[in-house]
């Protein structure tokens, strides 16, 4: 084939630029409402909300104007805003097993609004479902917020047992609390710990920079078990929930402030026993021991 002329060969490479041109701008080429993810991870159980952000674009009555009262509307715009739980949690009062639902609000005027919870997770913002028995539902209040432009979902609180779920569009906000199931059991009964109360002489592996020697109690306190030293440890420590983590296993609970600051599942109190009798114990950091403790008599 004989080569193209000059000119034939400059207005075809002009045309595939500006194929490409055109097919990178189609690619990266903004909508209307962009999607948007936010997560977040409380004591094991990841919340997740995908969701389409609509802008106020200058329109000031949205709730009872652009959304009807009475509607099921998703808070979101294209695909319906969709929460995604890796395990079960309670929000908003709903008992909600792992697993993903789209998201609706029922808006009312005075009434509170209705939350909607649905197994059909892939639903479109216009396919308005109906009541279920598949579905899970609870009232909601909404509240003033600050003129917000961009719908926005977010977690403005967080604790060591759950969060918040905060949603804002226009002039009205929703707080979805949300509380994880913990990964450790955080009480215990009297009977189950029976066998581990009392005073254990406590020492270190390492004692460069630990007091050498000091009385480690263990003891109830309700329905929850706490480890008691007494020198403070780690500075101003004197204290440790002890979590049940396995049999004769305890992981150990930070507290600060006077409540459960944090937890450390891979330390771990292992009590030793002999002739069925609690003995001792063996702190331990994984598979290595850091200290001991042998019963006082």
């Amino acid at each position: 084939m004989p080569p193209l002329p000059v000119r034939s060969s400059a207005l075809l490479l002009g045309t595939l630029v500006s194929l490409a041109v055109d097919a990178r701008m189609a690619a990266a080429q903004i909508v209307a409402s962009e999607r948007a993810s936010v997560a977040q991870t409380v004591d094991g159980t990841t919340i997740t909300v995908d969701y389409s952000r609509p802008r106020l674009r200058g329109r000031t009555h949205i709730y009872g104007g652009l959304e009807k009262w009475g509607t099921v509307w998703t808070p979101g715009a294209d695909d319906a805003t969709a929460i995604r739980l890796t395990r079960p949690a309670t929000v908003a009062g709903l008992q909600v097993p792992a697993g993903r639902y789209s998201v609706w609000f029922v808006l009312r005027e005075q009434a509170p609004w209705t939350l909607v919870l649905d197994p059909r997770d892939s639903l479109f913002h216009t396919e308005h479902p109906d009541s279920t028995a598949a579905q899970l539902r609870a009232p909601i209040v909404p509240f003033d917020v600050p003129n917000t432009e961009v719908l926005t979902w977010a977690f403005p609180e967080v604790t060591n047992r759950g969060a918040t779920l905060e949603f804002r569009w226009g002039t009205q906000g929703v707080a979805l609390p949300i509380t994880v199931q913990p990964t450790l059991p955080l009480t215990v009964t009297a009977p189950q710990v029976a066998p581990y109360l009392g005073s254990y002489d406590f020492e270190w592996a390492d004692s460069t920079s630990q007091p050498r020697r000091s009385v480690f109690t263990v003891e109830q306190r309700g329905d929850q078990l706490f480890g008691v030293w007494d020198t403070p440890q780690f500075g101003s420590m004197r204290e440790m929930q002890l979590l049940a983590n396995g049999d004769d296993r305890f992981a150990y609970g930070w507290y600060r402030n006077g409540s459960l600051w944090a937890t450390s599942p891979e330390l771990n109190l292992v009590f030793e026993r002999r002739n069925g009798v609690v003995v001792g114990f063996s702190y331990r950091s994984s598979a290595d021991v850091v200290a001991r403790g042998t019963r006082r008599r």
